[in-house]
């Protein structure tokens, strides 16, 4: 079994149709919705990690290109280097899936690497950047 996070991208004509039903029923994926941005009529934006033997990956991913839906697989990582960082916080709030959070009993900064998307916001917020996306 493999795992792959992927950026979906859906136009005015295809926001409403049941991709993840058709990615999870007809080629049986295991799929965790991490974030969603939609609107009807106009478009969005999926990002999903997906898990499944790799000729199901293969072939579900050529369904989404027949059904016109842009795929960006995330091949990069965020890296945190815990010795530059001074525990801040600037990049909590920043982040749309909670990857990062401040302990309340240490105050220190941790980050949780299974739930980022690899938005890059934290790396932009981050003023001594010890937060980097690595390819």
């Amino acid at each position: 079994m493999i795992k792959k996070k992927a950026v979906l991208l859906f136009d005015s004509s295809t926001v409403e149709k049941p991709i993840t039903y058709q990615l999870i029923k007809k080629y049986d994926l295991w799929i965790n919705i991490l974030q969603a941005k939609f609107e009807p009529g106009s478009g969005g934006k999926l990002v999903i990690e997906i898990r499944g033997d790799k000729k199901q990956i293969d072939e579900a991913f050529t369904y989404l290109e027949e059904q016109k839906i842009k795929v960006d697989f995330l091949d990069k990582e965020v890296s945190l280097n815990s010795t530059k960082c001074n525990h801040c916080g600037a990049c909590v709030s920043l982040c749309p899936v909670g990857a990062l959070q401040i302990n309340r009993q240490t105050y220190h900064l941790e980050f949780n690497y299974q739930d980022c998307v690899v938005c890059g916001y934290c790396a932009d917020a981050c003023p001594v950047q010890a937060i980097e996306i690595v390819f």
